[in-house]
């Protein structure tokens, strides 16, 4: 019986020793979202359209030229003399060119800065869905691993189960030794249904973001160097966080655009100069006269000189409206600074909770064999070894956890201060699938 024993713990021995890292494809996820994600496609479209305000906008300042052709149908009635019809036919070119027109400048900056908001948008699109589909990755990597995990402890309380049920056939294990570790089993096949449920919804939740099967991939290793952080100092974050986030540039121009816009209001006070030129021939009239030729230059002022109070009102509205950016502009600083802190704070507090799990899962599995060990000897019962699975699985769980939180508030740190690059990625995902730490 006792060599029964030592089998069938030997084969625990292996079903928990830990596995090492083959290769990952977080890179290939990435770039697969990014091609099959419909809204970053609309986002790039809408940069596209945000592009094309400048030439509009420029266009309103340059010259422009207009041509038209008309035929005209002429009656003209005299007393005591015959009705006299005819057709005319004509055509004529005009040339307007504004020589000032102030609104019209500003809405020249306006465009400029409308288009620069539209790509900080879809930049900013871009990095969302790069973090979301690495997340994405990582929740699979952690069912994945979960589900390993599982089946792992599965097959162990199935082997104690087993090992009870002789041992209480000989009579060396009591029917509630044998109740425990069904009780135990019962349990534990309970959790791999969930594992694998909780695997089969990452894996659809992958496939939604990049438009094809994902496998699972195989047990990555937790013992590795952690990711690093290029400054060092926590202070370096927040200030590029500061001046740099999205939300921060993004609210700059609007302060920017804000201002426009009172200049705007104030450009409808200024006088407007514009000049026009025409030439317009037209043909005779039916043999009544000969063909003429008008041609016409026109250099025009108009300034606005009572408006009800509109342009007042307009220009404190404006004026508002630019207060408002300034403040919301100042909200999203200290968001994005806050959010920084608590992002470098998570991530180190994350790598030193892994960190202490490793040593945490390592001891208990020193127990768990020291646990084996007594019970070979008498001096430890069935639950206390199942006790010390439980125990072994439960920490490795948490040190998967802590793991995965710490890689994913890295990139979401990088995010924040708005330097999260495909580069990134790419070394995340050679430290993930190394066979050596990463230096």
């Amino acid at each position: 019986m006792k060599a029964a024993k030592r089998l069938i713990l030997q084969g625990l021995l292996i079903t928990f020793a830990p596995l090492t890292a083959t290769s990952g494809e977080l890179l290939s996820v990435v770039n697969d979202t990014l091609a099959h994600d419909a809204e970053l496609s609309a986002a790039n479209t809408e940069m596209a359209i945000g592009r094309e305000e400048v030439p509009i906008a420029r266009a309103a300042l340059l010259p422009r030229l207009d041509g038209g052709w008309g035929r005209t149908y002429n009656q003209i009635k005299t007393d005591n003399l015959p009705t006299a019809r005819y057709w005319q036919n004509g055509w004529m070119i005009t040339l307007t060119q504004p020589v000032f027109d102030w609104e019209r400048w500003v809405a020249l900056r306006q465009a400029s800065i409308a288009s620069a908001k539209a790509e900080l948008e879809y930049a900013s699109a871009w990095q969302a869905l790069v973090l979301r589909s690495a997340n994405a990755y990582f929740d699979l990597l952690a069912a994945s691993q979960e589900q390993s995990r599982a089946s792992e402890y599965l097959r162990a309380v199935s082997e104690q189960h087993t090992l009870t049920v002789k041992l209480q056939a000989g009579g060396e294990a009591t029917v509630i030794d044998v109740q425990e570790a069904l009780s135990r089993l019962s349990e534990a096949r309970l959790r791999q249904q969930d594992a694998l449920r909780t695997l089969d919804s990452r894996e659809r939740a992958l496939k939604a973001l990049t438009g094809r099967e994902v496998m699972s991939p195989p047990r990555i290793s937790l013992g590795r160097t952690k990711p690093w952080l290029k400054a060092k100092s926590l202070q370096q974050w927040v200030r590029q966080a500061e001046s740099h986030s999205y939300p921060v540039q993004l609210g700059t121009l609007e302060v920017r655009n804000a201002s426009e816009d009172s200049e705007k209001a104030r450009a409808q006070r200024y006088p407007v100069v514009s000049l026009s030129a025409s030439h317009a021939p037209s043909g005779a009239a039916s043999g009544y006269s000969e063909p003429t030729t008008t041609n016409s230059a026109m250099l025009t002022i108009s300034a606005p000189f009572f408006t009800g109070g509109g342009n007042r009102a307009r220009l404190r509205q404006a004026m508002a409206g630019e207060e408002k950016a300034e403040y919301l502009l100042q909200g999203a600083t200290r968001k994005s600074a806050a959010d920084t802190r608590e992002y470098f704070q998570r991530f180190n507090w994350a790598r030193e909770r892994s960190q202490t799990l490793g040593d945490i899962v390592r001891l208990n599995e020193s127990s768990l064999e020291a646990t084996r060990k007594g019970y070979l000897a008498g001096s430890r019962t069935n639950l206390d070894v199942l006790r010390a699975q439980e125990v072994v699985f439960a920490s490795r769980g948490e040190q998967a956890k802590a793991h995965y939180e710490m890689l994913s508030t890295y990139l979401a740190l990088k995010a924040e201060v708005a330097s999260l690059s495909l580069g990134d990625i790419q070394l995340l995902d050679n430290w993930l699938t190394a066979d050596v730490p990463t230096n």
